[in-house]
C-alpha cells in the first residue's frame, strides 16, 4: 500500500455567504460523484513540521452508512477537503466531521477519560 501526502494552504479559502450557500446545497451530490456510498466524512489537520506548524495536511477518512470505511481515490482528498471549507466556516485546525444525513459539520472533540471528568460530591 502506497501512502499519498497531499498539501493544503495552512489557511482554508474564504467564500461569500452566497457562494458558501450555493456551496452548501450542491456539497452531497458533489461528495457522491467522488465517493459514492459516503455517509460520514472526517478530516483531520496533521502537521509534516510540528515545530514550524507550517506545512497542514488533511487526512480525509470516509465511512458509508453501515460503518465500513470506503477507500478514497487518488486526489480526492484534496478536492473533499476544499469543498467542505467553501461550503463551512468552521475551525479547521480542529478535526470536522460531516454527516450526509443533514448535510451538517460537527467538531470533533474526543471524549474524556472517566477520570478526567467533573467532580460531583
Amino acid at each position: 500500500m502506497s501512502t499519498t501526502t497531499e498539501y493544503l494552504p495552512t489557511r482554508p479559502r474564504r467564500s461569500s455567504a452566497g457562494r458558501r450557500r450555493r456551496n452548501h446545497t450542491q456539497l452531497p451530490y458533489r461528495l457522491q460523484q467522488i465517493v459514492p456510498g459516503a455517509d460520514t466524512i472526517l478530516v483531520t489537520p496533521m502537521w509534516a513540521e510540528p515545530d514550524t506548524g507550517a506545512d497542514r495536511v488533511f487526512m480525509v477518512l470516509v465511512w458509508d452508512r453501515a460503518g465500513a470505511r470506503i477507500a478514497l481515490p487518488p486526489g480526492a482528498t484534496v478536492q473533499i477537503t476544499a469543498w467542505l471549507q467553501g461550503a463551512f466556516a468552521a475551525r479547521w485546525e480542529q478535526a470536522q466531521t460531516w454527516h450526509a444525513a443533514g448535510n451538517t459539520l460537527t467538531e470533533r472533540r474526543p471524549p474524556l477519560p472517566r477520570a478526567m471528568g467533573r467532580w460531583t460530591p
